[in-house]
């Protein structure tokens, strides 16, 4: 699939939801001609992230990002670094499309999977649900319509 046509059938996917959402607000931002579309790219872990959260959505799904880096604080008058409650090598993306539980591993350039990210893969598939790693749109949407598309 060639990077352009993902693009446009991802934004033309988010435009037709937005005009079922809200009719008005559409047509009096321009409808179709407008620029609400966000700007899709799947060149960096947050861009592709992105594009694969509106891709399960606007398919039907539901998806959400993960945050696994826990937070800055202010404790007692100080700026404190807090771990996050979610497990050590949790998904980036978490899903649920047709019934089916998705952990969706983000992997731009040369990023890799560490030894707990490969560990919460084995965990995900022994319970039946569904592990990508995602290094770009194009092969995401494959995936995506091999295991998903009308199953």
């Amino acid at each position: 699939m060639e990077s352009v046509n993902w693009k446009s059938e991802l934004k033309s996917l988010y435009m037709a939801n937005l005009a079922e959402r809200s009719p008005g607000f559409f047509e009096a931002s321009g409808g179709y001609k407008s620029s609400l579309a966000p700007t899709y790219t799947d060149q960096t872990a947050n861009g592709l992230a992105k594009c694969i959260i509106d891709w399960i959505i606007l398919h039907g799904g539901d998806a959400q990002r993960v945050n696994t880096t826990g937070m800055m604080r202010r404790i007692k008058g100080e700026m404190k670094w807090t771990k996050s409650g979610s497990r050590r090598g949790s998904a980036d993306i978490h899903a649920i499309m047709n019934g089916r539980a998705l952990s969706i591993e983000v992997k731009v350039g040369k990023d890799r999977m560490s030894k707990f990210q490969k560990e919460e893969q084995a965990r995900i598939e022994r319970a039946g649900g569904l592990y990508y790693v995602a290094t770009s749109m194009p092969d995401f949407i494959k995936w995506f319509n091999h295991n998903l598309k009308n199953k």
